[in-house]
């Protein structure tokens, strides 16, 4: 029979007991498992299943939830060991940070399903660069201006983040008061008297740990979900949330009855009262790093299924006029989650559908697998190919107007890589593999440092102007510019969204007007006009002073091809995993056929 120590908890010689030896244990080896499952998400935080559930903050809720739940399954087993004030701070400190960290990450659910949502309404969604530069340089006018461009340049979670951090700060500056006014914890307070070591862990001092874990189990989680009740994900990660909001429901009302209430004192002896928020705070830390995990697992299965699959079959079978491809001769039986009947739809399917004026497939990937940048950017490069073929056929090689033409077309291509390729300006940047994004970065890059430049701040150094050798120019400039004009946009910081200026209109074919017709993300009105070389007709003087493209010319190395690596790669991808699950998820009864159900 295990042994039980009599006394229970009761300051007393070290708890050898079975219970207090079995509260290490399993503290020990929960810890392994638990932290083995951080790393292994930590090294997939590239994931777009991981990334986009903003993996440091995560990690960081559950390591710090994890702390104070570790040194609750100490205490029986030291017996009184901790000094009063140190569990007092790890009440006052692990609990509610922890809390707050958790409830900050668990805000990303909404905020990626709001931004994916303003990604297909809005047109010239993309963050700002802070400067690394300014005048003034250690005044107060200047640091006030820096703070300002902060300000404007974080996105809502990040201004989430700030309001929690104000929170830490504000319930540590109440647990130093406290701390400091109390008699239990010192010999110069001005409340309370001294006390023995059992009645130190009782009384008014220690509710005010506890209202973080009230407020965001009682109010601020449940507000959540009601938030986030119409999502419909396929990663799950609404249940996630539900589930970590009601475990954590019981832990404060049962603590402050185990703590206030001398009915709970039997049971005190081995379950302490701060062990009524463990049984709670594992369920938050098992959900938060389980269901990620299932889902990286799945999409690897599935990904390596779909390549074993395809290792079989020719290539052109799939991009066959077919609407599908049967593959009963290599797929395993019920092996294939993404297909119906041993059956992928084709690569031309897809194409069709990318041409088309049916925005179904882009309403579901934005509001349920929530990567809806994909979609868009596939559209926009389609638009944007056809208008660049057209353009260059109305005018001449060595023309005014090719010139002007091609400078329109590579200010499209600009807001394509600023709004869904750059990693710094990008809301949700599509993931691309690093040589093609390279390639991309060196082709575009000074000229997004000159825009994003104009509307905020920087992450990234300013590294070209039209005077600079970083990229070949093909075209010599039209006007001479001064040095100090080449760096004027990185001092002035006017607005300057990139459809501020008026277009240059060019003819469009019909199926052009068809796909454009149904997405607002990829027509013309984004291109911005340029100066003649005989006048600015086309502008007023103040709109062409705030032009941060005047000037610079296109690189030798642009063309209509431009963006082809990174469309042959995002189109596979969604081909094999997107457009598989949507048209499945079409022939599920109850599902409208042009996707306006969801």
């Amino acid at each position: 029979m295990v042994y039980l120590n009599p006394g229970g908890f009761n300051f007393g010689p070290k708890n050898l007991d079975g219970y207090g030896i079995s509260n290490i244990a399993f503290a020990v080896i929960y810890s392994i498992f638990l932290y083995a499952a951080c790393i292994y998400l930590w090294l997939l935080r590239h994931h777009p299943i991981v990334k986009m559930r903003k993996v440091g903050l995560m990690l960081m809720a559950v390591i710090v939830l994890h702390v104070f739940c570790f040194l609750v399954f100490t205490v029986y087993f030291m017996n009184g060991v901790w000094p009063c004030s140190v569990e007092f701070w790890a009440m006052n400190l692990y609990l509610p940070i922890g809390i707050g960290l958790f409830q900050a990450a668990n805000q990303q659910l909404l905020m990626v399903s709001r931004q994916q949502t303003q990604l297909m309404t809005s047109n010239d969604t993309y963050k700002p660069l802070l400067p690394s530069r300014g005048r003034g340089i250690g005044t107060r006018r200047y640091w006030l201006w820096r703070f300002k461009l902060w300000y404007r340049s974080i996105s809502t979670q990040g201004k989430y983040e700030g309001l929690v951090l104000i929170g830490m700060i504000l319930q540590f500056t109440v647990s130093m008061i406290v701390y400091n006014i109390s008699r239990k914890f010192n010999r110069y307070g001005i409340v309370s008297h001294h006390t023995s070591p059992a009645l130190c862990r009782r009384g008014w001092e220690w509710a005010p740990s506890v209202i973080w874990q009230f407020l965001w189990n009682y109010f601020f989680g449940p507000y959540l979900l009601w938030k986030i009740h119409m999502i419909r994900d396929i990663y799950h990660w609404r249940l996630q949330t539900f589930i970590a909001v009601v475990a954590g429901l019981p832990g404060t009302p049962l603590w402050l009855m185990a703590v206030y209430t001398d009915k709970f004192a039997p049971v005190n002896k081995y379950w302490l009262p701060a062990m009524w928020f463990v049984p709670g705070m594992m369920a938050m830390e098992i959900v938060t790093v389980a269901f990620p995990i299932y889902q990286t697992i799945k999409h690897q299965r599935a990904a390596r299924e779909i390549s074993r699959i395809l290792a079989g079959f020719d290539q052109k079978t799939l991009d066959s006029s077919n609407d599908s491809v049967t593959l009963h001769s290599t797929m395993a039986p019920g092996s294939l989650k993404a297909t119906r009947n041993g059956k992928m739809h084709s690569m031309e399917s897809l194409d069709q559908c990318l041409a088309g004026d049916d925005n179904g497939l882009q309403l579901y990937a934005s509001c349920v697998e929530l990567n809806g940048e994909n979609i868009m950017f596939l559209k926009r490069v389609i638009t944007f190919k056809q208008q660049c073929s057209h353009a260059f056929r109305s005018a001449c090689d060595p023309s005014p107007e090719f010139r002007h033409a091609r400078m329109d077309m590579f200010r499209q291509a600009l807001e394509i890589f600023l709004t869904l390729v750059h990693s710094s300006t990008a809301t949700y940047p599509i993931n691309i593999e690093s040589p093609i994004y390279s390639r991309l970065d060196a082709m575009f890059g000074p000229a997004t440092a000159l825009i994003a430049l104009c509307t905020g701040s920087s992450r990234i150094t300013p590294v070209s102007t039209a005077s600079t050798s970083v990229t070949p120019w093909d075209d010599p400039p039209q006007q001479q510019r001064t040095s100090s004009q080449a760096t004027t946009p990185a001092e002035g910081y006017p607005s300057f969204p990139l459809r501020a200026l008026p277009k240059r209109s060019y003819p469009k074919s019909s199926s052009t007007d068809q796909g454009n017709q149904s997405n607002n993300n990829s027509s013309s009105e984004h291109i911005m006009s340029v100066h003649s070389e005989h006048g600015k007709s086309s502008l007023d003087n103040e709109a062409a002073a705030y032009d941060p493209l005047d000037g610079v010319q296109v690189p030798a190395r642009f063309d209509e091809s431009v963006f082809d690596a990174a469309f042959k790669s995002i189109r596979y991808m969604v081909w094999s995993e997107t457009w598989q699950r949507y048209m499945l998820w079409k022939q599920k009864p109850g599902r409208e056929s042009d996707g306006h159900a969801i």
